[in-house]
């Protein structure tokens, strides 16, 4: 398994190709972004190339092979999410939420950043503008097969697919009151005169206002 400082490694040297467009990267380069000795960089980045990570030319630099690319984007995607989820739901500033992704992009699981992906309506670039690399499931779902949870009938029953909201606080109201992918809704009564929803959420029964029940979309069962 690898250490976090050789994942750091990886997505360093990703994140430099991006930038440059080119594939190999100088090692003077990777040690002047981690702020690391040129010696250092050296001994790891040969230990990498070892392990199959990367390709080391001397006197030429390094380049990711496919097995180190898909650890770099797996890193770079977990990062983005997470600064998405801190600046969006959380409400940090941008700097806050890349020093908090770079925290936990190492120990949170795939699945929990996949959730959260969902959560955030399967956004497409961090909050500098970055794309987020692809993860290795199913695409994102194809939005013509959800619908607002105020299409349901009464008596129909639907999966939770994702919020559709950029405010910050209705998402943290919706999140609180259990409304997350996954979880299997159904519509029970609609409250006459523009009254709530009244829904079975799994095991819990919620009065849900009109507004906010049009932010949660699902898949009918």
């Amino acid at each position: 398994m690898l250490s976090e400082n050789a994942e750091d490694y990886l997505a360093c040297i990703w994140d430099l190709g991006q930038r440059t467009g080119s594939d190999v990267i100088k090692t003077t380069a990777i040690a002047a972004k981690l702020k690391l000795s040129p010696a250092s960089v050296t001994e790891m980045t040969q230990k990498l190339a070892v392990d199959g990570y990367l390709n080391y030319e001397r006197y030429k630099g390094v380049s990711l092979t496919h097995k180190g690319k898909k650890v770099a984007e797996r890193i770079k995607r977990k990062h983005r999410l997470l600064e998405r989820f801190f600046c969006d739901v959380i409400g940090l500033r941008r700097d806050q939420s890349h020093d908090e992704a770079m925290k936990l992009e190492h120990t949170v699981s795939d699945e929990s950043v996949e959730k959260l992906n969902q959560i955030m309506n399967y956004p497409k670039v961090c909050p500098d503008g970055d794309p987020i690399p692809p993860g290795d499931g199913p695409l994102d779902p194809d939005p013509d097969l959800s619908i607002h949870l105020t299409d349901l009938e009464e008596g129909e029953k639907g999966i939770i697919t994702h919020l559709t909201c950029d405010e910050t606080t209705k998402i943290k109201r919706l999140i609180s009151m259990g409304f997350v992918p996954g979880r299997s809704v159904a519509l029970e009564e609609r409250v006459p005169m523009g009254g709530p929803l009244l829904v079975q959420l799994e095991e819990l029964k919620v009065a849900l206002a009109r507004d906010c029940a049009s932010l949660v979309m699902v898949r009918k069962c």
